[in-house]
């Protein structure tokens, strides 16, 4: 029986669906090469991410996808092949029926770079469907041929605001403005506060562990990094609140964006976006009261499915079990 997969390579992480499995594979998008030896990595995924920081001069640490965009077709063809050997999606077959997930108004170009990368790891079966519409079937919203419903899918490097039909996006943006470029938000305000210079990992661990737009939240973390002044490592404790400024400047922005999207649409359709809500999804939706935040500022209902930052690999997995939903959704290229 020929096996079935879903893809989302994202700038962050790969996610992989085996039909009949479920999620088998949610790893850093990180691939380490030895000596230029793309043909057999070093290390990839959570392995890769150990070794930031501790390689010698001959092993090179690769992110393939930056900003949503393919910067190393090498690197990437190899990181997917191992994934694919990962879950054995190969080990009875060379060309599993494979679905993609790409940014809303992806080119042709992107399309054929995407296609060219695949090949390159032995996969020549894809079909290629648009994210937006992949999280909202992931989480299970009433999406229809003739009903709207509104997005925000927080990427690691891309967040994506549409509005949408099952028919195809009405109107949408994405822009390379994710969770990182909040981390590097929270990097610069905590050095210019604090007199601190802390890397990106600790910026990730204040993100995930303490990062809230409620604003009585006591939460606090632990951080280490260097003192601007002396030049010393130090630690210091950092409550939420010591970081609400970056979060809430960050989702302003994203607030600012959704509101043009909401704008440029028919009044029929922001009506139905008004009774149907905005689903937030990707892993920065996860971001601690996020969804009361946006429904006030937004004047919208916020539905937050609960395995939002699986959302589009689910639904690229519940519509590559379903042909007659895959051939509807598919990008006729």
């Amino acid at each position: 029986m020929k096996s079935k997969l879903a893809i989302d390579l994202g700038s962050s992480f790969v996610k992989i669906y085996k039909a009949g499995a479920d999620v088998v594979l949610y790893e850093p998008t990180l691939i380490a090469i030895e000596n230029g030896n793309y043909r057999k990595p070093l290390a990839v995924g959570y392995d890769a991410q150990k070794l930031v920081g501790k390689t010698p001069e001959n092993v090179e640490i690769i992110r393939p996808i930056i900003n949503a965009e393919i910067v190393n077709e090498k690197a990437l063809a190899s990181l997917v092949s191992a994934f694919i050997k990962k879950v054995k999606a190969s080990s009875v077959e060379f060309n599993p029926e494979v679905l993609i997930s790409v940014q809303c108004g992806s080119e042709r170009e992107v399309i054929k770079q995407y296609e060219k990368v695949l090949n390159g790891a032995n996969i020549f079966n894809i079909n290629y469907a648009e994210v937006p519409v992949l999280s909202l079937i992931g989480s299970e919203a009433p999406l229809t041929d003739s009903s709207s419903i509104a997005v925000i899918d927080f990427g690691g490097e891309q967040t994506t605001v549409c509005a949408l039909t099952l028919s195809g996006v009405i109107s949408g943006v994405s822009m390379a403005y994710g969770g990182n470029k909040l981390n590097e938000m929270i990097i610069k305000h905590i050095e210019s506060e604090f007199n601190l210079s802390i890397s990106n990992s600790q910026a990730e661990k204040l993100k995930i562990e303490i990062a809230s737009l409620v604003s009585e939240d006591d939460t606090k973390a632990v951080i280490s990094g260097r003192d601007v002044l002396s030049g010393k490592t130090r630690s210091m404790q950092i409550l939420a609140s010591d970081i609400a400024l970056p979060v809430k400047k960050f989702i302003d922005k994203i607030i600012e964006i959704t509101n043009m999207i909401f704008k440029k649409l028919p009044q029929e359709a922001l009506l139905e976006v008004k009774r149907n809500g905005i689903y937030l999804t990707g892993g920065g939706s996860n971001l601690y009261g996020l969804a009361d935040y946006l429904s006030f500022a937004l004047g919208f209902e916020i539905e937050k499915p609960e395995e939002s930052d699986i959302a589009c690999v689910i639904g690229a997995g519940k519509t590559i079990e379903d042909k007659a939903l895959l051939n509807k959704i598919k990008l006729k290229i």
